[in-house]
This record gives structure tokens, C-alpha cells and sequence, in this order.
């Protein structure tokens, strides 16, 4: 009904001649198998430049030059029906050709008929079915295979009826026992050996050769056109035989890459990469190698594999300069430590020498160390600096000072003792020696911490000396200005230039702001200045 037409623009429509409807859309009824089955999936068939057909998936985005195995699996069901329905009508052929056998090769022997008489059709039955076991039929057996072989046994004849006959063949295949059903299981194994001795045979069937393709090879080979078993069992025999060809071809692929890969990291690390290579750069080295393009093992690797072991080879170098560095600062890390220590011992010499203090500077240390091995090893280290391991000691010393000042200042408070900050200051200390080496807990001081206490409560004395007269000043000063606004309002009687301070002052005498400044001076000055 539907036919190809040819438009003016060179594309082919479909014109249906009985409802004379014209479309673009190939019509279901002319559709392959396979282009019916692509319909109703996410798969659609396309030709790339070079004219081969190859599939893609519009869902998913794959792509894939073999028809893809959901497809095959349609067209593969689709195929067993049609087969199926072939097997039955050929069955019915056979049996009707089994029929027309029987007509020819009819008994009319007087004598085959005298030499086999059941008497009953239970004896006929299992007349015919002796015949079938002693000749070992199975189910490989077609009925127009026991035609040809058996018609001539009289027991063949033993059932009449041709109908019946099939129904006891029948029966007789069901109710085999144990034995014979596993010789019809090896029959079917010898045949699959040797199926697949004539697949081997074929050089043409490859990995991707389809069924339909190879029936057509085999359509003459007497295995194939003659054999009992069905269409079923040859088609997964080959099956299974393009399944080992595509695993065989996989682990020769997956050797020959292992194998390639190999010699390829042996070829890298001839190159001496280092951490700054690029691929740009070892791309143009490999392309103008010819150790490189003489190896034919490299075909089956793609350029991402050559991109992908470049970057292994890259990270196996930085690992290793990592390791180098680990190793390097390892030793860096102990050789500064035992630089550390030797200062620190060197600086523990100097407090035992009484040439350190809390009260020592660094320029007084460092003319003492300058030319001191332990000094000059310490130049240049990872870490603390000499000045910073200076400073920690300081530190040290400063924590220890204030707690031995602290006890000090307890005794020679408990013993009325108070600092001077003028006079005779060395006599002062000798009083305070004397102090501290009587009491059980200072009694152990050296003369140079007592010293280095006596310094600090000297300078204490004078900051809070200094604080205190700074904050009288303030008091003074605060004072003062109160007592000028005093005489700004003052109205009794109000101060003018020419106001006396022999006049004022007895009037002014009992007021807060008179009394609140500590002498007479510091009221008249207020009072000259206002």
C-alpha cells in the first residue's frame, strides 16, 4: 500500500495509494525489525562521515558503533517467535511429510503383517515404543527422521494409526528415564562441540558478527542444515562462542595496554621529567622521537592514556622530592635543635658566671658571646633566633626575680624596714643584706639578686614618689582653680583690680575652697594671678 517516493528536493516521502496520505516518517509498515525496535526506545541509528552506521542514545548522550544490547534483545525475542512459529509449521510440514512417507512405504507385505499381530492397541503401544528405545531416539529426532530410519522395522507398523503414532512418540519422549535424558544431554554437548569447531573454522566470524549474518554463512554446512537441534540451541552456541572472541579480545587488548603502559613509564622516566614539566613540552619531545613512533605497541594506547601516566609519573616525582624534603628538614630539624641547646647551655654558663640577669641587655651579652661557636652555629637557623632565646631567658630570670622580690618585700616589711630613695643607698643595702640573710626563706639569696631587689625597690620608691607628687601637683592645681571661681563670685564684697589681699583674705578664710589649698602661698599666688 505504502511506497518510496522521490520529492524535487532529493528527499524521499511515503505515499499510501489506497488512502492517498502522504508523509516524511517512514510508515510502521515498511519498518525493519530494527528500525521498529529504535522507534520505541531513547536509541536512534545515524552514519558518521566515513559512511558507518553507529547509534546514540538522546537520553543518556552514549554513543556506540554496535547495535545497542537492549535493542539486540528485542530483535534477538522477536526473532525466537518468528522461529518458534517456524519450528511448529515445520513440524506440521514434517508430519505430513512423515504421512506421505508412510503412504508410500505402505505394508502391504502379507508377510510383515502375519509377523506382527498385537492383540491389543497397549501392545502396539509398547511395540512401537521398543522400537524408539532400542534405536536410543531423543528428542534430537524429528518424526520424519524415525519415517526414514525405522519404516522398515515391522514394529513400525505395529500402530496403524499415523496421529496416534506421534502421540505415543510423544508420550515416549516425556517419560524417559533418568539415563537417556542425560544421554540426550551429552548428544547436545557433542553437538555444541563440535558447532563450535565449524564457528572456529570461520575466520570471517569475528566478535561483532551478528546471527543473521552467520546463518547465512552456515546455511550449507550439513551441521547446521541437517542437525535435530533446535534453532534455540545453535543460536546461543554462537552466542557463547562470540562472547569468548569478545573476552578473548578484551584480555589480549587489556595485555597489550598493561604491556604498553609499561614500556611507555620506562620511556617517560628516560626523559628525566621534573616537577616543572608540562605536557605541551612532552608532547613535542614524543612527537619528535622516533623511538617513540617506532613502537608499535603504543597504537592501542589513546592520548588520554598518555596524559594520564604523565601526570602518575609527575605525582610519582613530587612524592619523591617530597620524601627528599622530609628527610632534608628531618635533619635540618635536629641539627637546629642541638643548636638551640648549645645556646641555652651557653646562656646557663653566663648565669652561673653572674654575668646574666633579668637586668642584663642584649649588646652587653652579645660583645660576651659574639665569637662563641654555639653562638655563630646558631646564624642562620630554622627557628628561634639567638636575640628570641635571649629573650626567653630574660624572661625566666624576670619571673624568678619577681617572685624572690616579692618574699623580700614581705621580710623587710615585717621588719620596719623602708627604702630610702636618697642618702647613703650603700649603706642602705648593707642593712638590708643583713635582713634577709637571718630569715629561713632569703637566707640562701646571693649578694647579686639582693642587689638586683635592693635596685628595683630604689627605682619602685621613686616611681611611686614621683607618682605621688605628680598627683599632689594635681590636687594643688584642681585647688587652685576652684578657689578662682571663688573670687569670681564672691559678693562680699565683690573683688575688683584694685581689691587688697590683706583686705580679702580674712573674708575669704572660712570658705571650702581657702582651706582646701595646703599653704598660704599657694592662696596668694591664686589671688595675684586672678
Amino acid at each position: 500500500v505504502w511506497r518510496p517516493v522521490q520529492h524535487e528536493s532529493g528527499k524521499t516521502y511515503y505515499f499510501n495509494d489506497e488512502t492517498q496520505q502522504s508523509v516524511w516518517e517512514k510508515p510502521v509498515e515498511l519498518q525493519t525489525p530494527l528500525e521498529r525496535a529504535l522507534a520505541e526506545s531513547d536509541w536512534r541509528e545515524y552514519k558518521a562521515e566515513n559512511g558507518r552506521e553507529y547509534y546514540y542514545n538522546v537520553k543518556s548522550q552514549e554513543s556506540v558503533w554496535e547495535i545497542p544490547e537492549e535493542i539486540q534483545r528485542v530483535l534477538d525475542e522477536q526473532q525466537d517467535g518468528a522461529e518458534g512459529a517456524g519450528d511448529k509449521q515445520g513440524e506440521e510440514a514434517s508430519d505430513g511429510k512423515a504421512s506421505e512417507k508412510e503412504e508410500k512405504y505402505h505394508n502391504d507385505s502379507t508377510l510383515l503383517k502375519e509377523t506382527v499381530k498385537p492383540s491389543t492397541q497397549e501392545e502396539a503401544d509398547k511395540m512401537f515404543v521398543e522400537l524408539l528405545r532400542e534405536n536410543a531416539v531423543d528428542a534430537t529426532w524429528s518424526f520424519s527422521k524415525i519415517v526414514d530410519e525405522l519404516i522398515l522395522d515391522p514394529r513400525y507398523w505395529a500402530v496403524d494409526d499415523s496421529l496416534h503414532k506421534k502421540q505415543v512418540f510423544e508420550n515416549y519422549l516425556a517419560n524417559r528415564t533418568k539415563e537417556e535424558l542425560m544421554k540426550e544431554n551429552n548428544s547436545v554437548e557433542k553437538f555444541k562441540d563440535a558447532f563450535v569447531k565449524l564457528l572456529e573454522s570461520k575466520k570471517e566470524i569475528k566478535y561483532y558478527t551478528r546471527w543473521s549474518t552467520t546463518r547465512k554463512l552456515l546455511q550449507d554446512e550439513p551441521i547446521y542444515a541437517h542437525s535435530v537441534i533446535s534453532e534455540r540451541v545453535k543460536k546461543q552456541t554462537f552466542q557463547d562462542y562470540v562472547e569468548s572472541l569478545r573476552k578473548q579480545r578484551l584480555d589480549e587488548r587489556t595485555k597489550l595496554k598493561g604491556q604498553a603502559l609499561g614500556e611507555l613509564n620506562d620511556y617517560f622516566k628516560s626523559l628525566r621529567l621534573n616537577a616543572s614539566s608540562t605536557w605541551e613540552s612532552t608532547l613535542d619531545t614524543i612527537k619528535q622521537d622516533p623511538r617513540f613512533e617506532q613502537n608499535t605497541h603504543f597504537e592501542v594506547l589513546t592520548q588520554l592514556d598518555l596524559i594520564t601516566l604523565f601526570e602518575s609519573n609527575l605525582v610519582e616525582i613530587e612524592q619523591q622530592q617530597m620524601k627528599l624534603v622530609q628527610v632534608e628538614a628531618r635533619k635540618n630539624y635536629r641539627a637546629d635543635r642541638k643548636a638551640r641547646d648549645g645556646f641555652k647551655e651557653l646562656l646557663g654558663e653566663l648565669k652561673e658566671s653572674e654575668l646574666f640577669n633579668a637586668n642584663s641587655k642584649w649588646d652587653e651579652i652579645y660583645e660576651l658571646i659574639k665569637e662563641d661557636d654555639r653562638f655563630l652555629d646558631m646564624l642562620g637557623r630554622n627557628g628561634s633566633t639567638p636575640f628570641e632565646l635571649f629573650q626567653d631567658a630574660i624572661d625566666e630570670e624576670e619571673l624568678l626575680i619577681k617572685a624572690k622580690q616579692g618574699v623580700a618585700e614581705q621580710i623587710l616589711f615585717h621588719n620596719g624596714f623602708k627604702v630610702q630613695t636618697e642618702g647613703d643607698l650603700d649603706q642602705q643595702l648593707k642593712e638590708m643584706v643583713t635582713i634577709l640573710q637571718k630569715d629561713e626563706l632569703t637566707k640562701d639569696y646571693d649578694n647579686d639578686t639582693i642587689e638586683l631587689i635592693h635596685s628595683r625597690l630604689v627605682a619602685d620608691a621613686k616611681e611611686q614618689a614621683e607618682r605621688d607628687k605628680f598627683a599632689k601637683e594635681r590636687q594643688i592645681r584642681r585647688g587652685q582653680e576652684d578657689f578662682k571661681k571663688l573670687l569670681r563670685i564672691f559678693a562680699n564684697p565683690v573683688i575688683t583690680v584694685d581689691t587688697k589681699w590683706e583686705f580679702i583674705q580674712p573674708r575669704l578664710e572660712k570658705e571650702p575652697e581657702y582651706e582646701a589649698l595646703p599653704d598660704e602661698e599657694s592662696r596668694r599666688s591664686t589671688f595675684d594671678k586672678f
